[in-house]
């Protein structure tokens, strides 16, 4: 289990060049730290949790460096962000970054993560991974689907909507047909849910609005020598968070009373069904079965 955004922490010398002298306000610290976790992945590690998994999740927030990003990757979404997901700035308008400070931040907190899960995946034990997440119900302003609203669920491969390669001799994280019946027990262990969910579509949808992650693509890929199978899951967060005053444009952030342990039972019920199929692909590949 892969959960890059769950966390919501600043260390403090990033909080400073975020904050100027206000980094000495514990009020003004505590509001950012609140705020920038929401802004995150929220409680995705509980999401994600299945008992007897290997388990490796971010430890800093993704507004300190973007591990579900390529490490070089620039721009307002890139591996290290100016702004949040709204354009907001997270720093002085005349802060820029030097190249030392960013080096550190890539060695310090991105290589150890991306270390950690390339020994995993060299683990025979290790038979595929989920990459877990979670969206807003609205695409974001620097989102691929800016103001649009997103299912319920999406499942990322890297493939098309029906989970085949975008072009001929692309390479998806799962086949196709591994793809459609991953959304079938989707389906099966949340439908209920779904549908009693006021503001959640009925709808799971395969690479939409998202069809790349950094870590998913790149775990994935057949030139990886250890590259094992797996995808990247996007919970809609309007699943488990209450539903702020939107005419105040407040954020969903206040969890639902008992939702995300329930969400979470039905999500390691989920795995155990997926568990099968993995086996099988994987005795597939050894030529043991067509």
């Amino acid at each position: 289990m892969i959960i890059p955004h769950c966390s919501g922490y600043v260390p403090h010398d990033i909080m400073a060049d975020m904050l100027g002298e206000d980094v000495y306000d514990v009020s003004q610290c505590q509001a950012r730290l609140e705020y920038l976790f929401n802004e995150g992945d929220p409680y995705t590690d509980s999401l994600f949790y299945m008992p007897g998994a290997s388990h490796v999740s971010g430890l800093v927030s993704r507004f300190v460096v973007d591990l579900n990003r390529k490490r070089d990757e620039g721009g307002m979404n890139g591996v290290i962000k100016l702004t949040d997901f709204s354009g907001a700035h997270l720093y002085p308008l005349d802060f820029q970054f030097s190249e030392t400070g960013v080096a550190e931040r890539l060695e310090r907190y991105y290589d150890p993560f991306h270390s950690a899960l390339d020994r995993n995946l060299a683990r025979d034990d290790i038979l595929f991974f989920i990459d877990g997440h979670s969206m807003t119900p609205l695409g974001p302003m620097i989102g691929p689907d800016r103001g649009e609203p997103r299912p319920a669920f999406c499942l990322i491969t890297g493939g098309d909507p029906e989970g085949h390669p975008l072009t001929p001799g692309d390479s998806v994280s799962i086949p196709a047909g591994l793809a459609q019946e991953v959304v079938r027990l989707l389906k099966k262990h949340f439908d209920d849910i779904v549908k009693a969910t006021p503001g959640v579509p009925d709808a799971y949808w395969i690479n939409d609005p998202f069809s790349k992650g950094g870590t998913n693509d790149r775990l994935s890929n057949p030139v990886n020598p250890n590259a094992k199978p797996g995808f990247a899951l996007e919970f809609n967060r309007a699943l488990y968070l209450q539903e702020g005053n939107r005419d105040l444009n407040e954020e969903l952030d206040a969890p639902i009373p008992g939702r995300i342990k329930e969400l979470n039972k039905r999500f390691q019920a989920f795995v155990n069904d997926l568990i099968p199929l993995f086996e099988a692909l994987r005795v597939g590949e050894t030529g043991a079965i067509s």
